[in-house]
């Protein structure tokens, strides 16, 4: 297996009041993609991994910001995409339960499932609900880059105890994520 030492990271939607730009509901899932995106990188360099941010901020309609993310994905070398994402399904009052993190890839095969579950593992310690690793080849992005993809989805803004757990430790996701990627190398030797 070989170490990650390059990465994109991008938040995965257009940015906050443009045409395209995610869920929105207790929290708002562009503001917050990027809010993490941009720990997720500091981070990730602190650590020694090159990463780089290939955030979209001017697509004009979906399929815009999704070329254009793959686009800028694909001009850099590394071994992993990361996207950044926040869920959504139904409006939920909170009742102490979270609906939690889960993790999108192509495929469960090598440097995807092994980073994948990691950040659900990690992510879940935190106190969200696991819904683990979901194999999903339908998605764009996961298609389109020349590396290994995988989406990232944090939480649900949509449900009052995600948001709140999420607010409380937007430092510790940011963490999570990263140690996953820091995990991963450990494993490789």
């Amino acid at each position: 297996m070989e170490k990650i030492t390059k990465v994109t990271v991008h938040a995965g939607h257009n940015k906050q009041g443009k045409i395209a730009c995610g869920a929105s509901d207790y929290i708002d899932e562009s503001k917050e993609a990027r809010i993490i995106c941009r720990k997720v990188i500091k981070l990730l360099k602190k650590n020694g991994i090159k990463a780089y941010n290939c955030t979209v901020n001017n697509g004009t309609c979906k399929d815009d910001v999704l070329k254009k993310i793959c686009k800028k994905c694909n001009t850099k070398e590394r071994q992993l995409d990361i996207s950044i994402h926040f869920n959504a399904c139904n409006h939920s009052k909170a009742d102490g339960r979270t609906k939690g993190v889960e993790v999108l890839c192509r495929t469960i095969e090598g440097i995807r499932g092994g980073v994948a579950k990691r950040i659900c593992n990690q992510i879940s310690a935190i106190g969200f609900t696991n819904r683990g690793v979901k194999i999903n080849g339908r998605l764009y992005f996961l298609n389109h880059t020349n590396e290994p993809a995988i989406l990232v989805e944090v939480c649900f803004v949509d449900d009052q105890d995600d948001a709140k757990l999420y607010k409380q430790n937007k430092d510790a996701v940011a963490q999570a994520i990263v140690k996953a990627v820091l995990n991963y190398n450990k494993s490789c030797r």
